[in-house]
């Protein structure tokens, strides 16, 4: 396959190649565009979408102090410590007179400590280069709905697309 057109899944394997049926700028057109086929009946198995020229968005959300560090390393460690603890409570044998509940908390509390302590002290091992929290999506320039040749013209007259082009604002019909 060239670099233009998405890989066959193993399910379309031998099969031509989809070609591109229209594209859209934001992620939901493109849903859009591919539930109003399915609402239409159109067997949306011959439909991909692709996202294309992907990048990572990264948003800031905060400063990141040394105390933003310990809450953050020790909600981790709280959550990470409560499921070690519910393991433990639920496939080992107890000694007499520990409770479940308690071996849950004591591991949850221990799991918070370590947390903040790690986070800690790996936020203070950077010296200042990275003082802040971010937020990471991954997005897309654009995204294209491909479909199958064979399938192309049903799904252009359901879209009202007559050729691969834009298709900017979602189509409506419903």
């Amino acid at each position: 396959m060239s670099d233009m057109h998405p890989d066959p899944t193993p399910a379309t394997a031998g099969a031509p190649a989809p070609v591109m049926l229209a594209e859209y700028s934001r992620y939901d057109g493109a849903q859009a565009a591919v539930d109003r086929l399915s609402d239409e009946g159109f067997p949306v198995r011959h439909v991909s979408i692709v996202w294309s020229r992907l990048r990572r968005v990264e948003y800031v959300t905060g400063r990141r102090t040394w105390l933003t560090a310990a809450r953050d390393g020790a909600l981790s460690g709280l959550w990470f410590g409560s499921f070690l603890g519910l393991l433990l409570a639920l496939f080992v044998d107890l000694d007499e007179g520990a409770s479940e509940l308690g071996v849950i908390i004591t591991y949850a509390l221990v799991g918070a400590v370590i947390g903040a302590i790690f986070v800690v002290v790996q936020h203070l091992a950077l010296r200042g280069r990275r003082d802040f929290n971010t937020q990471g999506r991954l997005d897309a320039e654009s995204y294209e709905v491909w479909v199958s040749p064979d399938h192309m013209a049903e799904a252009s007259r359901i879209l009202g697309v007559p050729s691969s082009r834009p298709m900017d604002p979602v189509p409506s019909g419903r």
